[in-house]
C-alpha cells in the first residue's frame, strides 16, 4: 500500500534537501573555524553517515510505519530536523573544548568524538524522512530525485549569502528555518494535519525565538575556537563570508613572521587580524609617511627588495591587511598591485572600519587593489612586474571542494609557478615565503616545485634560486624560508651582493648559486633538488626520502600533504598527537576504516534484522545491492573530481559553490525528471546509453578541460563561469540517471528493498568521499575520475539484471 504522491511532497523534499546541504556545508564553515580544516572534512562523512543510518532505521522499521500515516511521519522528521538544527549549533558553540590538549592543535577525544556524532543527528532527522517518501513514492523516484538534487544545488546558492549576512552560527537557523517550511507542505497531506502543522509551527516559532534572543544573550557566539578565547572584550571586528571568518583584535606585540634578529628598533602599533582563527597578518598604523615604515625592510619576506631596490611595480598576492604592501612601498616600489581572495577583508576591514587607522592603504594612488584569486589575476593580467611576491599565504580555510581543497592549494603548484614567472618583466624576481614545521619539508617541496617548473621554462634551478631562513617568530622548532627565484638567473654580483646584506641582517644562507653546503636534513633535499641535473635520478632520491617533496602539480595540488600511502596501516593505528599539518593520513586512514566498517554494518544488519523485506519481491537482491552500491561509489568519485579540477580554473571558492557543485546538481535534477521517467522497458534501454554517454563524455571532458582552460584563463570571471556552467551541464544532467531510474525499476518489484538501498548508497557515498580523497592526495585528481568512471561500468554490467523484464533467479 502506497501513499499518494502530491506536488506537495516534491517541494517539501526540495526544501528539505536544501535545509540538509546548506546545513553540511556552514557546519563544514564552522568546523574549519572551531578545530582545524582537516576536521572539516568529518562533516562531509557525518552528513552522509546520517543519512544513510535513518535510511536503514527506515528499513527496520518499515512494518510499523503506517502507509496511511506517511504524511505525519514527513512533517514530524522535518519538524524534529528544525529543532536539531538549533541544538546542534548551540551544542557545538557551547561544548567546552578538550581537544587542544594545552595547545591549539587538535587532538582526537572522546568529547570531540562524540560531537561528530551529535553532528550526525541533523543528518539522521532528514535522511529518514527522505528515506521513507523515496520508499512510499518510489514509482515517482524520479520526481522526487530532481527535487532532492533541485533542493541542495539552490542551497548551494543560498549558503553564500546567508553566511554572508548571518555568519556561521546564525546561518544554520536559515537551515531550520527550511526545514519547518518542508514540515508544514508535509503537514498538508498527514492524517492528522492539525497536529502536524502545531508542531511545525512550535518548531519554527522556537527558531525565530533563538534568532530574536541571541544578540542579547549570545546564545550563536563562538566562545573558544582552536583554544583561543572569543572574548568579546579582546574582538575588535568580527564578521563572515563564505570564504572565512575574519576576526581583528589589538597587536599582540607581534614584530614580524621572520624579522631579523639584528633588529632593534620600534615597530609601529600594529591590529591583528586573522583568518579562521588560524592565518594571521597584521594592519599597521600608518600616517601616510613611508620613514615610519622602514621597520619592514628588517623582515625576511622583504629580503627580495635588496635584491630589487625601488622597483617599478610589484604585485602582492594575498595582500590580506595591507603588511607586504607597505614593505613595497616602503622599499621604493612606484607602483603596487595588491590581490587579496577575500572582498571582506578589502572592504569592510581595510578600506573600511579600519582604513583611518591604515592610513588610507589601499586607497592610495599608488597602490591598486584587486579582489580576485592571484593565480585567476595573473592569468587574465597583461600587465608584467619586477616582483612578484607571494608570502606566507597559508589560511588553512577549507572550502567546499571538500578535504585539504584549502584556498592557498591552487598558489603552490609547478602550474602556478610557471603562470607567476610568466607575469615577470624581463630579469624580474618572484619570491615565496613558507613555515616548516617538525616533520614537514615544505622548504624542500618548494624547491622541489621550483626545480621542475624552472627546468619545463628551459632554466637553470641551480643558478635561478636563492634560498634564505629564519626562526619562524623566533621559534627555535619553526623555520620560516624566504625563496628568491629568477627565471633568468642570478649574476655573480647579484649573488654576492645579497649574501652580504643575508649576513649583515642575521638571516641564514640555506642555499645560494656556487656557495655553501646544507647544514641540516632539509637543506640537503633543498640543494639536491636544485643542483641534480638528472631528472631520473633526482625522482629516485625523491622516493628514498621517509617523507613526499614531489612538486605539486594542479591534478594534485595538496602542498601541505607529505605523507606517503606506504605508511598508512601505521597511520591507521597512531594515536600520537601531531601538528595540524602533519597529521592528514593519520585522520584520513582512520576514517577509512571506519567508513568500512559501516558498510559492513549497513550491508549485514539487515540480512539479520530484515531479511524478509530484503528478499521480497522479484528480482536479485545481490544485484540490486551490487547496482545502487557502485552509483553510490562512483558518483562521489566523479562529483569530487570535477568540483577541484574546477576550482582551480575558477579561482575563488565561492565559484566553486556557485557554479560547479550548482551546476552538477541543477543538472542531475533535470536529467532525473526527464530521462529517468517513462515506462520500464523504455529505462531499461536508455540507462545503459545514459552510463555510457557519462563515461564516454566524462573521458572526453577530462581530456580536453585543460586545453578549454588554457584557451580561456585571460577571461573575466564571469565568463569563465559561464564556460565552466556550459561544460558541466551535460554531465550533471547524465549523472542524474541512473540512480533514480534504479529505484523506479526495483521499486516496481520489490518496493521493500528501497529504504535499504537508499542507506547502501550513502554509505558507500561515506566511503568513496574519503576514497576519493585518499586516491587524489596519492595519485591525483585525474585517477579519482578514472577511478569513478570504471566503478560506472561496473553498475552498467548489472544494468540487464536490475532492468530485467522478466524475474531474474535468486
Amino acid at each position: 500500500m502506497s501513499s499518494k504522491y502530491t506536488r506537495d511532497v516534491g517541494i517539501g523534499v526540495g526544501l528539505l534537501s536544501a535545509a540538509l546541504m546548506s546545513t553540511e556545508l556552514v557546519l563544514t564553515r564552522i568546523f574549519s573555524v572551531v578545530l582545524w580544516y582537516h576536521f572539516a572534512f568529518f562533516v562531509i562523512s557525518v552528513a552522509l553517515f546520517g543519512s544513510a543510518a535513518a535510511a536503514l532505521f527506515v528499513h527496520l522499521r518499515q512494518p510499523k510505519l503506517a502507509p496511511e500515516r506517511t504524511g505525519d511521519h514527513l512533517a514530524l522528521a522535518s519538524s524534529v530536523l528544525a529543532l536539531v538544527i538549533v541544538g546542534v549549533d548551540i551544542a557545538l558553540i557551547h561544548l567546552t573544548p578538550d581537544w587542544f590538549g594545552g595547545t591549539i592543535f587538535t587532538r582526537l577525544t572522546w568529547k570531540l568524538l562524540g560531537l561528530f556524532i551529535m553532528a550526525a543527528a541533523p543528518f539522521f532527522a532528514g535522511g529518514f524522512a527522505i528515506a521513507l517518501a523515496m520508499m512510499r513514492h518510489a514509482k515517482s523516484a524520479h520526481d522526487l530525485y530532481f527535487w532532492d538534487l533541485f533542493g541542495a544545488g539552490a542551497a548551494c546558492l543560498l549558503v553564500i549569502p546567508l553566511l554572508g549576512a548571518f555568519g556561521g552560527p546564525r546561518a544554520m537557523l536559515g537551515c531550520a528555518l527550511l526545514a519547518t517550511g518542508a514540515a508544514v507542505l508535509f503537514a498538508r497531506g498527514a492524517q492528522s494535519k492539525k497536529r502536524s502543522f502545531t508542531i511545525a509551527s512550535v518548531a519554527a516559532g522556537l527558531v525565530i525565538a533563538v534568532a530574536a534572543l541571541d544578540p542579547s544573550l549570545g546564545l550563536l557566539r563562538i566562545r573558544v575556537a582552536k583554544g583561543i578565547n572569543m572574548d568579546p572584550a579582546l574582538i575588535e571586528f568580527n564578521e563572515w563570508n563564505s570564504f572565512s571568518m575574519v576576526t581583528v583584535g589589538p597587536g599582540a606585540g607581534f614584530r614580524g613572521w621572520g624579522v631579523s634578529p639584528k633588529y632593534q628598533g620600534d615597530i609601529p602599533e600594529q591590529k591583528t587580524l586573522v583568518i579562521d582563527l588560524n592565518a594571521m597578518t597584521t594592519i599597521t598604523r600608518f600616517d601616510g609617511s613611508l620613514e615610519g615604515a622602514q621597520f619592514t625592510s628588517h623582515d625576511l619576506s622583504a629580503v627580495v627588495y635588496r635584491s630589487r631596490p625601488s622597483p617599478e611595480d610589484v604585485c602582492i598576492i594575498g595582500a590580506g591587511g595591507g603588511k607586504d604592501v607597505l614593505a613595497a612601498l616602503a622599499a621604493g616600489a612606484k607602483a603596487v598591485t595588491a590581490v587579496e581572495i577575500n572582498p571582506l577583508i578589502v572592504e569592510k576591514v581595510v578600506r573600511g572600519q579600519y582604513k583611518e587607522y591604515s592610513g588610507g592603504l589601499y586607497d592610495r594612488p599608488d597602490v591598486h587593489v584587486v579582489v580576485d584569486d592571484g593565480r585567476s589575476f595573473v592569468r587574465g593580467t597583461d600587465q608584467r612586474f619586477d616582483v612578484l611576491l607571494l608570502s606566507m599565504v597559508d589560511t588553512s580555510a577549507a572550502t567546499a571542494a571538500g578535504a585539504y581543497a584549502l584556498t592557498e592549494n591552487s598558489l603552490y603548484t609547478v602550474d602556478a609557478f610557471n603562470d607567476f614567472f610568466g607575469a615577470l618583466k624581463p630579469g624580474g624576481v618572484f619570491t615565496v615565503s613558507s613555515v616548516t614545521l617538525p616533520g614537514l619539508a615544505v622548504g624542500a617541496r618548494l624547491a622541489s616545485i621550483a626545480r621542475t617548473a624552472l627546468v619545463a621554462r628551459g632554466s637553470d634551478p641551480a643558478r635561478s634560486v636563492i634560498v634564505v631562513a629564519t626562526p619562524w617568530m623566533g621559534l627555535g622548532d619553526a623555520t620560516m624560508y624566504d625563496f628568491l627565484i629568477k627565471p633568468d638567473g642570478f649574476t655573480d654580483a647579484e649573488v654576492e651582493k645579497l649574501a652580504t646584506q643575508v649576513d649583515e641582517l642575521g638571516f641564514r644562507r640555506v642555499y645560494f648559486p656556487g656557495r655553501g653546503e646544507p647544514v641540516d636534513f632539509e637543506s640537503a633535499m633543498m640543494h639536491v633538488a636544485l643542483r641534480q641535473t638528472d631528472s631520473a635520478k633526482f625522482q629516485e632520491q625523491l622516493e628514498r626520502w621517509p617523507i613526499d617533496i614531489s612538486p605539486t602539480t594542479d591534478d594534485r595540488p595538496f602542498f601541505f600533504y607529505q605523507n606517503r600511502l606506504r605508511d598508512m596501516f601505521r597511520a591507521m593505528f597512531s594515536f600520537e598527537q601531531t601538528h595540524l599539518f602533519g597529521n592528514g593520513l593519520a585522520i584520513v586512514a582512520k576514517v577509512v576504516a571506519v567508513a568500512t566498517l559501516l558498510v559492513g554494518a549497513f550491508l549485514l544488519v539487515p540480512l539479520f534484522f530484515g531479511r524478509r523485506e530484503v528478499r521480497a519481491g522479484r528480482g536479485s537482491p545481490a544485484a540490486d545491492l551490487g547496482y545502487v552500491a557502485c552509483l553510490g561509489l562512483g558518483f562521489m568519485f566523479v562529483e569530487i573530481a570535477f568540483l577541484q579540477r574546477f576550482a582551480f580554473y575558477l579561482g575563488q571558492p565561492v565559484y566553486t559553490l556557485a557554479v560547479v557543485l550548482f551546476t552538477l546538481l541543477i543538472g542531475g535534477s533535470f536529467g532525473s525528471r526527464w530521462l529517468a521517467s517513462g515506462d520500464l522497458p523504455a529505462l531499461g534501454k536508455r540507462v545503459p546509453r545514459a552510463i555510457l554517454a557519462l563515461v564516454g563524455y566524462a573521458v572526453v571532458l577530462g581530456t580536453v578541460s585543460g586545453a578549454v582552460f588554457e584557451a580561456t584563463r585571460a577571461l573575466p570571471t564571469t565568463a569563465r563561469a559561464l564556460v565552466a556552467a556550459v561544460m558541466l551541464l551535460p554531465m550533471g544532467m547524465l549523472l542524474g540517471v541512473p540512480f533514480p531510474a534504479g529505484l523506479r525499476a526495483i521499486g516496481e518489484r520489490a518496493g521493500t528493498r528501497i529504504p535499504w538501498l537508499w542507506s547502501i548508497n550513502g554509505a558507500m557515498s561515506v566511503l568513496a568521499s574519503t576514497l576519493a580523497t585518499v586516491v587524489a592526495l596519492h595519485a591525483g585528481i585525474t585517477m579519482s575520475l578514472w577511478v569513478g568512471l570504471a566503478i560506472y561500468l561496473v553498475a552498467l554490467a548489472l544494468c540487464r539484471t536490475v532492468f530485467a523484464p522478466e524475474p531474474a533467479s535468486e
